[in-house]
């Protein structure tokens, strides 16, 4: 869910992907009641160099509607192309 709608708070996490990350920027955390309870990353656990923040005026992020049966409505089996950092983003708008 957070990933195809990065702006939306609520269902398995209170805050929105987008504010987490920006709450991570500022503190460490996504929301500041787990500052204390990170962990840096493992050995091997590495970030995709592409990787960056959601920037909803970049990347096109999808809100949900009532009526719609999201759960079936994935655009792939393959849910990397939610992955708004990539270039197979499903909502890449074409310049």
């Amino acid at each position: 869910m957070q990933l195809r709608f990065p702006t939306m708070p609520g269902a398995a996490n209170v805050v929105s992907l987008e504010v987490a990350q920006r709450n991570y920027a500022e503190f460490g955390a996504a929301e500041r009641r787990y500052r204390d309870q990170g962990r840096q990353p493992l050995s091997g656990e590495q970030q995709e160099q592409a990787w960056r923040r959601l920037d909803p005026g970049r990347d096109n992020p999808e809100s949900p509607r009532s009526g719609i049966a999201y759960g079936d409505s994935y655009p792939e089996q393959d849910y990397t192309v939610l992955y708004y950092w990539r270039p197979t983003y499903w909502r890449r708008l074409v310049s």
